[in-house]
Parts: C-alpha cells; structure tokens; sequence
C-alpha cells in the first residue's frame, strides 16, 4: 500500500517509479559545478631558486568588489598610496592563499604580493583575467627568467596564480637604501 503512494502518476510508464527521478537528479547535482557556486582562486607564492613556498606574505586583491572603475582608475587607485585592498590574505606555510570570486565574477581584477622590497625581486602588482586564471592559471616571473629550465620545473594549476620569486642578490640589498627615494 505504501509502495503505490511512492509512484508518480504523471510520469510516462518507464519513469513512474520516482527512485528513477532521484537518482537522475544526484546524477546531475555534480554537472552543475562552478555554475551555481562560486570559483575558488588560490594565490601560491614559491622561491624559485630551492623551489620552497615563501610563507607569512600578505597578499592584496582589487577590483573584485565591483565598483564601476575603468582599468586606469583601478590601477592608478592602486598605484596611489595608502590605498585599500578589496581582500588582504595572508599566505600559509605552503606558500598559498586562496579567495572566492564573487557572483558575477569580474573580467579581471589585480593582485599585489606585498613582498620585502629588498629581498625578493618580483613584479609585484599583475592584472589578472579571469577566465586566463580558471582554464589555465597565470604565472610571474621574476625579470630575466624567460627561457630558464628552472622556470618550467613550477608550473600553474587551472585556478591558480603563482608568483615565481628569485631572491635579490646581496650586492642589491647592501646598496638598497640608496636606490630609495627620499
């Protein structure tokens, strides 16, 4: 008796038996993925010359918020000091933090790595497009690293930013405080 009261009477025959309907439905829960949650993107920052990630760095991520600001007037905002972060994360001991795009995700956004000036050589400010980072990840590298093997050893993952730094020699950091300006 129990058992009639579980059939769906406006199904066609094969499919009356609403078991069928549930299992179709957990079939397809896992098709809908990234289109109904938002995308995750992890920031992984690693030294290239030991290949070890660079933990304790804060990381700063813009234009996310959805401001209405043109490219130039996000980057000049960012370029101008102080300026405020949409995100400030901090990276793990596996060199990585990571965020949610929001809904509707933006076409592109920037990221900083708010690095130690004197210590580590890095383009430290990238504008970043979405769909680049989510099919297949985006790099930076550090200057004068283009066709290095050392540069293929680490590579992006799909949703992933990676900053590949080099340490700045030591003739740099003994002269940085006269490369500031005062």
């Amino acid at each position: 008796m129990a058992y009639k009261n579980l059939r769906c009477k406006n199904f066609p025959p094969d499919l009356t038996n609403c078991r069928y309907i549930w299992c179709l439905a957990l079939l397809l829960l896992p098709c809908a993925g990234t289109a109904c949650f938002g995308q995750t993107v992890k920031i992984r920052i690693v030294n290239v010359t030991n290949e070890n990630p660079v933990k304790n760095q804060k990381v700063s991520i813009s234009g996310i918020s959805g401001t209405g600001d043109t490219q130039e007037q996000e980057r000049r905002k960012l370029l101008t000091k102080p300026s405020t972060p949409d995100l400030r994360l901090t990276t793990d001991a596996n060199g990585e933090a990571q965020f949610e795009l929001p809904k509707p995700a933006p076409d592109s956004f920037y990221v900083r790595a708010e690095l130690s000036a004197p210590l580590w050589d890095c383009t430290c400010l990238v504008r970043v497009s979405t769909e680049e980072v989510m099919q297949k990840g985006f790099v930076t590298t550090p200057r004068g690293d283009k066709g290095s093997s050392i540069n293929r050893s680490i590579q992006p993952k799909p949703g992933e930013i990676l900053y590949r730094l080099r340490p700045t020699p030591g003739w740099v950091r003994i002269f940085w405080p006269l490369l500031l300006d005062h």
